[in-house]
């Protein structure tokens, strides 16, 4: 029994140590193997001129290490099911917070949302769904709210209000240590195009951008990997048009976004100025926005996704 117990927790330790990476070695053989290859080149025969030879060269260092890449290439995302799991979403009864809600629901895991308004006054089932909690964040008891979260969505934030730095900054800043301090695995954060700095934007909404960056800043610091940014641009939805923020109708937006993801203006915003680039970024559908903050809290996206393709692409 003593040796069937002790046996037990051999394997258990077996389990528990970490795999060694058999992708370095394998690497390093493939790396000389590029070296020799590119040393080495074509087979030099008399008539061949130097720069034969030194192409044959550069090809064969292209061949060499084309395995090497494909050794290299780092994992792909780990997608989790959020089905009993717990998400909070921070903002939730606002415009993108709640297609975050609804998309969540659709997923299975216990959503609880903090906000200052509440409940949305919305009739839809997935509503009911939710666990709806009133507060501010920086006034809150994020340790109760983010308790036995898997992931935390923060889509909070201000334009226009007389303290859009702590609006944008401070209250990510909290929430991002709390889920910390909660061991969320990760943290999904709704911001904004860097565009929107280098346009000059700053200039009239600059506590809003700082407010922005302060806090991607916490985010890549408590999470690191782990933490999830969007970037996008402007955002439409909804039956409604907004100045502030600023802000267009479903119907509208689509058409806008499909005509800006063409060729020829795809083209003339690449070689434009950080203002006109900005002006000619194709919008994102509400939807889009929400379903790629809803991917990144199940681990099908990763990093900063810094346009709208990539945006488009995590949903």
């Amino acid at each position: 029994a003593r040796f069937g117990k002790a046996t037990a927790r051999g394997e258990g330790l077996k389990a528990a140590m970490p795999k060694p990476d058999r992708k370095r070695p394998v690497a390093a053989v493939l790396l000389l193997l590029a070296a020799g290859q590119a040393f080495l080149g074509q087979p030099e025969h008399t008539t061949t001129s130097k720069r034969v030879t030194s192409l044959g060269r550069r090809e064969g260092l292209l061949f060499g290490l084309a395995p090497l890449a494909e050794v290299l290439r780092p994992e792909p995302a780990v997608a989790e099911s959020l089905a009993g799991k717990k998400v909070a979403v921070l903002g939730g009864s606002g415009f993108v917070g709640k297609r975050i809600c609804e998309g969540l629901v659709a997923q299975g895991p216990k959503v609880v949302s903090l906000s200052r308004s509440g409940a949305p006054k919305l009739t839809a089932p997935w509503v009911s769904e939710v666990r709806w909690q009133s507060g501010d964040v920086l006034s809150t008891d994020l340790d109760r709210i983010m308790a036995g979260a898997d992931a935390v969505i923060s889509a909070i934030g201000t334009i226009g209000t007389a303290d859009d730095e702590t609006g944008n900054g401070a209250t990510n800043e909290a929430a991002a240590k709390a889920a910390r301090k909660a061991n969320a695995k990760r943290f999904v954060l709704v911001s904004a195009s860097k565009d929107v700095a280098e346009a000059g934007v700053d200039a009239i909404f600059g506590p809003y951008v700082k407010g922005k960056r302060r806090a991607e800043a916490a985010v890549a610091e408590q999470f690191g990997a782990n933490g999830v940014i969007l970037q996008p641009s402007f955002i439409y939805g909804g039956e409604e048009f907004s100045a502030t923020p600023p802000r267009v109708a479903g119907w509208y937006g689509e058409k806008v976004e499909s005509l800006l993801s063409t060729g020829i203006f795809r083209g003339v915003a690449a070689a434009s100025p950080a203002a006109l680039r900005l002006a000619l970024s194709p919008p994102l559908a509400v939807e889009d926005v929400a379903a790629a903050a809803v991917a990144g809290a199940a681990g099908l996206a990763q990093g900063t996704l810094s346009n709208h393709d990539a945006i488009k692409a995590a949903r």
